[in-house]
């Protein structure tokens, strides 16, 4: 771990408010990272709130601290710090950090290797396997009780960034730090359930439409689904059956990478890529400005989906050397 950790703990110890920031489109880590600090500051009688640009997915909703959580484009108003939990890059939080007075204190906790280390104090290990992992160390080198609701939240992180403890960063570091959250009152068949057992019946239907499409590539190391507007409907009212889809294509027997495109808008497709073993997913997404892990990351495309299609499989070919074939025209 990195030394700049003593730093941010004397940073945090030392200001009166703090504004929490996590990065658009909010998933488990960023989430629970920015909850298990909002809840160990407040413990410490700190102002402090947190803010994110998206709503919160439904299967957090959840999450001890959710209803806390200010959905807004700006930060409307000055604190002391500024924490920003689990982004790369100022752009990962939207416009959050945009507008603060000029000289403010940012203090950027990450694990992600592609951080610019754009805070007045950074701390970012790569090692860690979620930067829910990372917070755990920041409250434990603060002196503050671990509670169950903070356990909670970062246990989450921990899981999901982790696939459930089945992705090449379940390191045993992370699963020491998982068994301490235990201890400390997480209740592991509690968590899973809020997690991954509330699916609607019509979510379910949905899903079962969409696994139709998945495609394979001719020689089996590339699989993918398509979603369009019209399949989730314009006012996107079917995106919750999107959670967690990109594991099927990813289960399939000799596939390497995944895909998932999604096409949010005439504008533009969300690519999400998963991958197996040392499969580097994050280089393809890097090229659209996108981020994320070894085997987990995204990015957003401008183009119509046959034109995104064309591009990022143009990635992949020369992720696996040109090797790979059979997935350059959308069908298997």
């Amino acid at each position: 771990m990195s030394n700049d950790l003593q730093e941010v703990v004397t940073v945090l110890k030392g200001t009166g408010s703090v504004a929490i920031l996590s990065h658009v489109r909010p998933e488990g880590d960023t989430l629970g990272s920015a909850l298990g600090c909002y809840l160990t500051l407040k413990a410490l009688g700190k102002e402090v709130a947190t803010f994110n640009p998206d709503p919160v997915p439904k299967n957090l909703h959840a999450l001890p601290g959710v209803p806390e959580v200010i959905r807004a484009d700006r930060v409307p108003r000055p604190f002391d710090c500024y924490l920003v939990v689990d982004a790369a890059d100022p752009g990962r939080v939207g416009g959050l950090l945009n507008g603060i007075p000029a000289g403010s204190l940012v203090v950027n906790i990450d694990h992600h290797i592609s951080n610019t280390y754009f805070g007045t104090y950074n701390w970012v290990d790569p090692e860690a396997a979620a930067t829910g992992e990372m917070i755990y160390y920041l409250i434990e080198e603060m002196g503050v009780p671990l509670s169950r609701e903070v356990a909670t939240n970062l246990y989450v992180a921990i899981l999901t960034d982790t696939g459930s403890f089945h992705y090449a960063n379940t390191t045993p570091r992370a699963l020491r730090v998982a068994a301490a959250l235990v201890e400390a009152g997480v209740d592991p068949q509690e968590v899973a359930g809020l997690l991954f057992d509330q699916r609607e019946v019509e979510e379910l239907r949905l899903l079962g439409t969409l696994l139709t499409r998945m495609q394979l590539s001719a020689d089996g190391r590339v699989a993918w689904i398509e979603v369009t507007r019209e399949t989730l409907g314009q006012d996107g009212g079917g995106k919750d059956a999107l959670e967690d889809l990109i594991s099927y294509p990813r289960s399939v027997k000799g596939v390497d990478v995944a895909l998932l495109f999604n096409e949010e808008s005439r504008e533009g497709v969300r690519v999400s890529l998963r991958s197996k073993g040392t499969v580097d997913v994050a280089a393809v997404a890097k090229a659209f400005q996108g981020g994320g892990h070894k085997n987990a990351a995204g990015c957003t495309v401008v183009g119509t989906l046959p034109e995104v299609r064309e591009r990022v499989f143009a990635e992949v070919r020369r992720l696996f050397g040109g090797a790979s074939r059979g997935y350059s025209d959308g069908k298997s």
